[in-house]
C-alpha cells in the first residue's frame, strides 16, 4: 500500500533563469571568489598564449595588510601560480607585468604579488581568436602609395606604406 503523498511537486508556475539557477551560482561563488574565477576562466586572454600555454592560476590567498579608520581589515590578494620549470625564470621576469596585466583587467588593484610554484602543467589547445588575415587590394595599396609621392626618405616611405596597409587590414 502505498502511502506517498499523491500531490505533485511541480506547480507549472513559470520562473526566472535567475532564480532557478541560484544554488549553481551560489556554490561556485562559495567555492571560488569572483575574481578568482575571471582570471581562471580568461587567464589566455590575460597573460597571453605564451604563458597560458606554460602556467595556470591555483588559488588567490588574502593576507590582511593593514585595518582602516573603521578598524576593517584591509587585505593583500597574492596569486598563486603553477608554472613549467622550462618557463619559470621567464615568467619570473615579467612577473610585474603580469600582475600589472591583470590588474588593468579588472581596473583596480586585484593582485598585489604572484606566487610562483613549478610544477607541470599539462599542455591545453586553448589558444586566442586570431583574426583574419585581411589582405588589400592593389587599388587600396596604390591609393596609400600615391598620398605620400612628396616623401624624400624612403625608409619613412616605406614605414608610412606599412602603417597604412596595416590601418587598411584593420578596417
Amino acid at each position: 500500500m502505498n502511502m506517498k503523498n499523491s500531490e505533485s511537486k511541480r506547480t507549472f508556475i513559470p520562473k526566472k533563469i535567475g532564480e532557478t539557477l541560484k544554488k549553481v551560482n551560489r556554490s561556485y561563488s562559495a567555492k571560488f571568489g569572483k575574481i578568482e574565477f575571471l582570471i581562471l576562466s580568461k587567464w589566455p586572454q590575460i597573460v597571453g598564449n605564451f604563458f597560458a600555454d606554460h602556467s595556470e592560476p591555483d588559488k588567490i590567498s588574502r593576507i590582511t595588510n593593514d585595518f582602516n579608520e573603521f578598524d576593517e581589515p584591509i587585505y593583500k590578494n597574492f596569486l598563486h601560480v603553477k608554472v613549467s620549470p622550462a618557463a619559470a625564470v621567464e615568467f619570473q621576469h615579467y612577473k610585474d607585468t603580469i600582475i600589472e596585466k591583470i590588474n588593468s583587467y579588472f581596473g583596480y588593484k586585484a593582485i598585489s604579488d604572484l606566487r610562483l610554484q613549478q610544477n607541470f602543467v599539462p599542455k591545453k589547445n586553448i589558444k586566442l581568436k586570431k583574426s583574419k588575415d585581411r589582405t588589400i587590394s592593389s587599388e587600396e595599396f596604390d591609393n596609400i602609395r600615391n598620398n605620400i609621392d612628396k616623401i624624400q626618405d624612403k625608409d619613412l616611405e616605406k614605414s608610412i606604406v606599412n602603417l597604412g596597409v596595416s590601418i587598411k587590414r584593420e578596417d
